[in-house]
């Protein structure tokens, strides 16, 4: 009875949250039609801080950081709109865009072609779709293999054990996949300079040489953190500290 009691009043609360970040959510897009961009900055950042993301939400603040000047919020948003749901075409559309006001040109340091497939390949889907394609796959590893148990004719025994296995190499790579999108939305690697300039530096502290410098919109890969400073690598190649509060992570 209390257990059935303490889901219905987490239910209801859970609606009522849900109902007020709606409700703040075309507040907010009035807000940005009326061209308060940065007061509905504000209303879209307070529902991202109550737990509830979405693709289409990370992309309206996109827009209203563009809006009010800040490159680097612009092109964090679209790029978490994009981790979110990778099809996002007007979120890629948008990233493009706002990329053309970035300082920080880099050339990236040639990768192997299996490398790059394989990312492209992880990318092009969500965290969501992945995890149904190996659900579907784990289904029609059971059907095959009962398939295979119980048919009495040799072509369909033949016909379920290829099955099997067809699908249950199919089930590894999209299980994975999804692990993998999963890993990179709870544990992220890659972040956003958010600081219109910083200085880079050797060790973790104010003292380490200056080794070169990134602006606001430069896409970094997180590597190792010490107290209030991270290791990070930018697409050249290059590594070095920058403090914790010039980022954020995607």
């Amino acid at each position: 009875m209390k257990r059935a009691y303490l889901i219905l009043v987490l239910s209801l609360l859970l609606s009522e949250l849900m109902a007020a970040s709606d409700s703040l959510f075309q507040s907010a897009n009035l807000l940005y039609q009326e061209g308060k961009y940065e007061k509905a900055l504000e209303d879209y950042r307070q529902i991202s801080e109550s737990g509830l993301e979405s693709a289409d939400l990370y992309y309206n603040m996109g827009n209203a950081a563009y809006r009010s000047n800040s490159i680097g919020y612009a092109i964090l948003y679209y790029e978490k709109a994009l981790k979110m749901e990778p099809t996002h075409d007007d979120a890629s559309h948008n990233l493009d865009f706002a990329a053309r006001y970035q300082v920080d040109t880099f050339e990236q340091v040639p990768e192997l072609f299996l490398r790059i497939w394989m990312r492209l390949m992880l990318q092009s889907m969500s965290e969501r779709t992945w995890s149904i394609l190996a659900l579907i796959f784990f289904v029609l590893i059971l059907f095959s293999f009962l398939l295979y148990l119980f048919s009495h004719r040799l072509t369909l025994k033949k016909l379920g054990f290829f099955l099997t296995l067809a699908s249950g190499f199919l089930f590894v790579i999209t299980f994975s996949s999804a692990l993998s999108r999963h890993r990179s939305i709870v544990k992220p690697d890659a972040a956003i300079v958010i600081a219109p300039s910083i200085i880079v530096r050797s060790t973790p502290s104010e003292t380490g040489n200056e080794l070169f410098i990134l602006h606001e919109g430069t896409k970094v890969k997180v590597i190792e953190k010490v107290s209030e400073w991270q290791n990070i690598r930018v697409i050249d190649g290059r590594e070095g500290w920058i403090r914790i509060s010039d980022f954020e992570s995607i």
